[in-house]
């Protein structure tokens, strides 16, 4: 991705009304035609200001997909909500598909992808992974461009895709500060990224690791213009000197939060709504508010790559957005985005931006920040 192309957009807006403000309904235009029902076409069709727009899916991208059958798929989405919500959603329109979902860290499918594809072994179709940590695999030349006719379809808002067709939209999961409420009153809770280099909460912020790229990783990215170079770094070292609890992904923070072995991390908005009442956590809201892009990938050499295709319209559709909605995690476009999140979960008036894509240097460079981190704060 050449940094020219990398703009700042906010793409999730606070309430229902930006869906009402573009004219786009969802519930009664929407209408999926499974491959069984139709001869020559699938239709993926949604209603636009009272006006029909419809997809169309070829039989012979079908029938190409079809002799495969099989899509195998790395994904950082945890197992249940792809088995129970992702994969029955998919099949409702390809009866006929095998899918095989591997789980896996953020870290673990970057390393794995590249390992097999060093080795000429790709066994992915499709990967699912956090912008950030998958981004080196483009640039070792393990990601195949695709041009998608869903992004088109769909009026994904510039910034929330890539132009260069190496990466293809899906969750834009909303960055939180979680805390214990047995150890911190909301009082006493974190109100800025600031408070992570607080004293009180010396030794008990968790973390992902930030070479990871992965969630604190593009958070900071995303601090970096907005702080300035020396307050920056002054943050950084603040934090690394309140000795955090590091982890591998914002979920194993989350859940370090929630046993008491630390008492705030910097978390994902999915994981405290898919354990709400259920651990003693609540969220604190820290400006700015972002969104990390956790997007869809199609690997080069794939075994499958007419499957992974299917497979990545299919999620960026309304059909797709709307499945992954209903695990928890918010669909990085404005429109569906606004249409499916609770209603009064954000602050009023507030609009989340897609983090770090005010930093260019951090997705076109990714192991610069990687080795930066690392010195900053040792891992």
């Amino acid at each position: 991705m050449s940094g020219e192309k990398v703009s700042r957009r906010n793409v999730l807006t606070a309430s229902v009304a930006g869906v009402v403000g573009l004219g786009v309904g969802f519930a009664s235009g929407f209408m999926l035609k499974p491959a069984e029902q139709t001869a020559r076409t699938v239709e993926i069709t949604r209603t636009v200001g009272g006006a029909t727009v419809t997809q169309t899916l070829t039989q012979s991208q079908i029938d190409l997909a079809r002799k495969e059958q099989t899509v195998v798929i790395y994904g950082v989405i945890d197992i249940p909500d792809f088995e129970n919500v992702m994969k029955t959603a998919f099949l409702r329109l390809y009866p006929w598909a095998k899918v095989e979902y591997v789980g896996l860290s953020p870290s673990e499918i970057v390393s794995k992808s590249l390992a097999e594809y060093k080795a000429g072994k790709v066994a992915a179709d499709v990967i699912w992974n956090t912008l950030g940590s998958t981004l080196p695999l483009v640039r070792e030349g393990v990601i195949e461009k695709f041009d998608n006719p869903m992004i088109g379809l769909m009026g994904y808002a510039e910034g929330a895709y890539d132009p260069e067709k190496y990466w293809h939209p899906m969750s834009g999961l909303p960055i939180v500060l979680n805390y214990n409420t047995n150890l911190v009153s909301p009082a006493n809770a974190p109100k800025s990224y600031e408070d992570l280099s607080n004293p009180k909460f010396k030794g008990k912020v968790a973390i992902d690791r930030p070479s990871l790229n992965n969630v604190a990783g593009t958070l900071f990215a995303h601090l970096y213009p907005i702080l300035g170079e020396q307050k920056w770094r002054s943050l950084m070292q603040g934090i690394s000197a309140n000795q955090p609890i590091f982890t591998d992904s914002a979920s194993a923070s989350f859940t370090k939060v929630s046993t008491g072995e630390a008492a705030v991390s910097i978390g994902l908005l999915h994981d405290y709504l898919g354990n709400r009442g259920k651990v003693p956590v609540e969220i604190a809201w820290a400006e700015p508010m972002t969104a990390l892009p956790v997007p869809l990938f199609l690997p080069r050499n794939a075994p499958h790559p007419n499957m992974g295709q299917l497979f990545i319209q299919w999620a960026v559709s309304v059909d797709g957005l709307l499945a992954l909605a209903r695990t928890g995690r918010t669909p990085l476009h404005h429109v569906v985005a606004a249409y499916t999140l609770p209603s009064g979960l954000l602050p009023s008036g507030v609009s989340l931006e897609v983090a770090a894509l005010n930093n260019p240097d951090y997705y076109n460079n990714p192991t610069k920040w990687s080795e930066l981190y690392r010195s900053i704060f040792g891992v």
